[in-house]
């Protein structure tokens, strides 16, 4: 996978980015997104997400696999009522893809040891100011279990589960 902010690069360099952003001079970068299959290849296209405080929505960008970018439309932010949108800080991404796998493939078997892991997702994102790898999975036992890395020294910042069926209570 290229990296990071070879993925931004890309999308920020694109004349649909660029068009975009003249109209939207205020928003900035807030996470990439992906999904991933349960043996953690990324099974989607990367989603690359742009937050304009004027009108609190979010704009993504997608980077499809044969190049090319597309836009979706801009959306509501998914986030807590008394949660900040934070900037992604892209210099603090030291960890590449590869090497946040290979720490996610040891670390959910730990955290845990009895589910068995199905699809689900990747967000980059700086979430309470640490800029992190945020892999998520839905298990067999739908359950969603989720591991927080620090994309700037590897260290596991949370590790956590919880019912799919409990979610709404």
């Amino acid at each position: 996978m290229d990296s990071v902010q070879k993925v931004i690069e890309r999308v920020t360099n694109d004349g649909l980015y660029t068009s975009w952003n003249k109209q939207h001079g205020k928003s900035f970068l807030t996470h990439l997104f992906s999904g991933l299959s349960a043996n953690y290849i990324l099974n989607s296209d990367w989603e690359i997400g742009f937050y304009d405080p004027e009108s609190s929505k979010i704009t993504v960008f997608v980077l499809m696999k044969n190049g090319k970018i597309a836009i979706k439309p801009a959306d509501d932010v998914f986030k807590k009522p008394d949660a900040a949108v934070e900037k992604l800080k892209q210099e603090e991404v030291k960890l590449s893809f590869e090497e946040a796998v290979t720490i996610a493939k040891e670390e959910f078997p730990k955290q845990f040891p009895k589910e068995i892991m199905g699809d689900g997702f990747l967000v980059m994102q700086t979430f309470q100011n640490d800029t992190i790898w945020n892999f998520t999975f839905i298990t067999k036992s739908l359950k969603f279990v989720n591991v927080k890395i620090n994309s700037k020294d590897g260290k596991i910042n949370s590790a956590e589960s919880f019912s799919v069926l409990d979610k709404g209570k």
